[in-house]
């Protein structure tokens, strides 16, 4: 009974197949055949890809029981012995009592000439004059 099934379905399908190629232009059906050229054509590479990646799956399952792992033995940071970590203290930074402010850093972004946005520049469109 499954053969049966099989063979019939397999019959559908070419017959199906030959009916919508002969009713589709010549355009569509280089398509389909493009498509399923690149479909088959990505299957040996699929299957070589997957062998190649359990091969390395069964190398690195040998090493790991016989111990063997490759991996480098953990790095330690030992800081020094100042308050910055390089080794010496830098003094506390000087507070000034007068008017002078020593203190904000100030960025330039380069290429930006201006800092007006659309904006400053145009009126905003719901002011009724």
């Amino acid at each position: 009974m499954k053969r049966v099934l099989f063979v019939s379905g397999v019959a559908f399908s070419i017959t199906l197949g030959v009916v919508v190629s002969f009713r589709m232009s010549a355009d569509a059906l280089a398509v389909i055949v493009g498509i399923v050229s690149g479909v088959l054509a990505s299957v040996p590479t699929s299957v070589v890809l997957v062998w190649v990646l359990r091969q390395r799956d069964r190398q690195l399952d040998a090493q790991l029981s016989q111990g063997q792992t490759g991996h480098y033995p953990p790095v330690i940071v030992v800081n020094g012995q100042g308050a910055n970590g390089y080794g010496q203290a830098q003094p506390p930074p000087m507070l000034s009592v007068g008017g002078t402010h020593g203190g904000g850093r100030e960025f330039r972004v380069i290429g930006q000439e201006n800092t007006e946005s659309v904006g400053d520049l145009l009126p905003p469109l719901w002011e009724q004059d």
